[in-house]
């Protein structure tokens, strides 16, 4: 197979994607069983979509194969359906059967009302009649007992009714049994390459479209017993026979593309809203482009956009992966058009267009000149536009004339052209929760508001202002010394404390669920309890799962466990622990590892340490830090190729002292260089890195003990920090983040 990465996603997928001609190319990938990282998605709405359609079918006469007259009753159903709600499913199968439903013994037990409250059972998995009258009642009970439809007789007679949802979901899971062992299946699904799967003719094509037509719609198949798929895989039929039956797919990455492009041709929609489900939730900067190319191709409109945005997003890493060079022109003139292309200065749009150009020369420098009015070229700096007029691809073609001269006039500070207007993106700089003091000054207050920084303002001289706005309220109750992590742009707030006693520590309670916010629905969703409450610790994501290190317990003990939540599964587990308990220290991620540095020990002291963790090994060791005798109560966060550490407090021989001084640690060389020093104290601040820069905003002085109110940032680019304004309030032990808000417009 042809294939690009760790993820196994076809390079054809892109490569046959030229100038908006879409074409997907489907490779054979290693079969499911081998397949070390299938999760499993289920549709749970599966058994009643399906058992609808029968019902539909029962209505509309199709496929019947249980049919007799009783009682001058004309009783019609699907032989399948009846036996998936009886206690003995095989028996409606055996040679014996006389009127489509029973044996002789039992036909003096049905009534025309008995019947039928079996067929409404059996296909609906309800009872619309009235069972309070005696003589209804015992006519039901007389069918269930004939046809032993002990599910039925224990609704009728007990005091707690069992939805119709579980009921169709009980009849579905007989249906799976009696096709896994064989009983009652009247066709076979055969694949090109000879291997035969045996199924229930009606069920296929309740299943979907494509079956129903194929099966129902007078075709020569409709009357055939053996049915052959050709140019299917076979485990591409396993898995739709699975889904059909279950409503269960086993996805990864080795084989999503071409599963996804088989549920689309056989218009199985539950089966293709799960593939979707799939991509959207463990969509990376490896697989985006692949996505949006998928979805542009099917029309997938939702699952597009969400591509795209992340795209847009992460377009600076991106087009630097070797993947970004295989995007189709039409793809790429569409990504370079829009304001929200996120990236840290235009020069990288620039490169990205020319490094796309050089990787096929031939066939690509015809439409460079178009692609190079996309660039916003009077949004480079002087150095960048010596960079642009030294690319020779520019002297190449013909077309670039203009370009050129509008960047040599822009050099020599001529230029009379339209300005470029300035990328905007819809990620903005949100705080979440923290710890202030009241409006009288006379008492601690923690907070339950979401913040975003709606603009930053410049004023006279070096004057700077932010304008806030209320975004959003955590669930009660307000929370700080908390973490937040943000996974598949959804915002999980976890742990920290309600208010200052040993209890207040969250972990969190049915008083205060862990919550996880989803901006494009401005609604808190609720997630299980992480296994220990916890405050001062460190939380991050990895591989779509959230690790949370560490961290005070209860005032007098302090963690080594590391728990890991997965979203898929909805629940918290132990991972290994860190090489001892600590609180008050940072953790990162870098290049797919997890890094943790300093904090306070057992002992109460500050350590310098810095560990890679693993989350099945450990710890390691790394490079200690090299300013002061330890840290806590910082800040550690990716940026470029490095971890930058700053704020927090450092140890003196009897008390702590504010740390002003930073640095950058590299793990390619395990060392840690300085960066200039912060120009105030920020200790249990909140802090992010947001387009492309990093932000520290709030917490306190140890000097003063007093809150800070500033928000400061670090651009590394320009190698110094900024004082950008204040917050709302002076927030201490909050937490911020970088997030992507639908509703901005143009005002961020």
């Amino acid at each position: 197979m042809d294939q690009i990465g760790r993820k196994g996603t076809p390079r054809a997928l892109l490569q046959n994607q030229k100038y908006g001609t879409h074409q997907l190319i489907c490779h054979s990938p290693s079969t499911l069983q081998k397949d070390p990282d299938l999760f499993s998605y289920i549709l749970t709405s599966h058994s009643d979509t399906l058992f609808t359609c029968l019902h539909g079918f029962k209505e509309d006469k199709v496929l019947l194969d249980c049919i007799s007259d009783f009682q001058g009753t004309s009783l019609q159903a699907h032989r399948l359906v009846l036996a998936a709600a009886s206690q003995t499913p095989d028996a409606f199968f055996c040679s014996k059967l006389k009127f489509g439903l029973g044996v002789d013994e039992i036909a003096h037990h049905m009534t025309p009302i008995g019947l039928g409250a079996v067929l409404d059972f059996a296909y609906c998995g309800d009872i619309p009649m009235d069972l309070s009258k005696e003589e209804i009642l015992e006519e039901v009970l007389n069918a269930c007992r004939g046809l032993e439809m002990e599910r039925l007789r224990r609704r009728c007679s007990s005091k707690v009714l069992t939805s119709s949802s579980s009921e169709r979901e009980k009849s579905l899971a007989v249906i799976n049994d009696m096709w896994e062992r064989g009983v009652g299946c009247d066709i076979t699904i055969q694949a090109e390459s000879g291997e035969s799967y045996p199924a229930h003719r009606v069920v296929l094509a309740a299943g979907g479209d494509y079956f129903r037509a194929l099966l129902c719609g007078g075709l020569r198949e409709s009357s055939e017993d053996v049915v052959c798929l050709y140019g299917v895989a076979s485990w591409i039929i396993e898995s739709i026979l699975v889904f059909i039956y279950t409503g269960q797919l086993k996805l990864g990455w080795s084989q999503i593309w071409e599963l996804t492009d088989a549920m689309f041709q056989f218009q199985l929609q539950g089966a293709l809203s799960l593939c979707m489900d799939f991509l959207n939730v463990r969509m990376d900067e490896s697989s985006c482009l692949d996505v949006l190319v998928l979805a542009e191709s099917y029309g997938l409109v939702q699952l597009g956009q969400a591509a795209e945005d992340y795209t847009l997003a992460h377009f600076q890493c991106i087009s630097a992966g070797e993947k970004f060079n295989d995007v189709p022109c039409s793809l790429l003139d569409k990504l370079l058009e829009r304001d929200s292309l996120c990236v840290e200065s235009e020069i990288v749009v620039f490169r990205a267009v020319t490094s796309w150009v050089e990787d096929n020369p031939t066939e690509r420098l015809p439409v460079l000149p178009g692609l190079l009015c996309r660039v916003r070229l009077p949004l480079l700096s002087f150095p960048e536009l010596q960079e642009a007029l030294s690319c020779s691809l520019l002297y190449q073609s013909p077309g670039t004339t203009g370009s050129l001269e509008d960047l040599q006039s822009l050099l020599e500070g001529d230029y009379k052209g339209p300005h470029g207007r300035p990328r905007t993106t819809n990620h903005a700089l949100v705080l979440v929760g923290g710890d202030t003091v009241d409006g009288e000054f006379m008492k601690r207050v923690p907070s339950n508001t979401l913040w975003l920084a709606q603009q930053f303002q410049r004023g006279p001289d070096l004057i700077r202002s932010v304008e806030w706005r209320q975004y959003a309220k955590l669930p009660e109750p307000p929370r700080f010394r908390h973490s937040i992590c943000l996974l598949n742009n959804k915002l999980y707030v976890l742990g920290g404390r309600k208010y200052y006693g040993r209890l207040d520590i969250l972990k969190s309670t049915v008083l205060s669920p862990l919550c996880r916010f989803d901006p494009s629905t401005c609604k808190w969703e609720l997630v299980p309890d992480m296994l220990s409450q916890r405050d001062y610790f460190s939380a991050v994501c990895l591989g779509g799962k959230i690790y949370v290190l560490g961290g005070n317990q209860d005032d007098s003990q302090y963690l080594d466990a590391v728990e890991c939540y997965d979203p898929e599964e909805n629940t918290w587990r132990q991972a290994h622990p860190m090489d001892r308990a600590m609180c008050g220290h940072a953790a990162a991620v870098l290049d797919g590892k997890i890094y943790i540095s300093g904090g306070c020990d057992t002992n109460q002291h500050y350590v310098p340490f810095m560990w890679h963790y693993d989350p099945s090994e450990g710890c390691s060791s790394r490079a200690h830090m090299t300013v002061g005798a330890g840290r806590a109560g910082h800040i550690m966060l990716a940026m470029g190729r490095g971890l930058v550490v700053a704020g927090g407090l450092h140890q003196l021989l009897t008390s702590s002292e504010d740390q002003l001084l930073c640095e950058v640690y590299d793990p390619t060389r395990d060392s840690w260089s300085s960066i200039p020093a912060m120009p105030r104290p920020h200790v249990s601040p909140g802090a992010t890195v947001h387009n492309g820069k990093l932000y520290v905003v709030g917490g306190y002085s140890a000097s003063t003990t007093k809150a800070i109110n500033w928000l400061h940032c670090y651009d590394p680019m320009q190698g110094c920090w900024e004082a950008l304004g204040t917050m709302p309030h002076p927030y201490t032990d909050l937490a911020a983040c970088s997030l992507l808000v639908p509703d901005l417009g143009d005002k961020h």
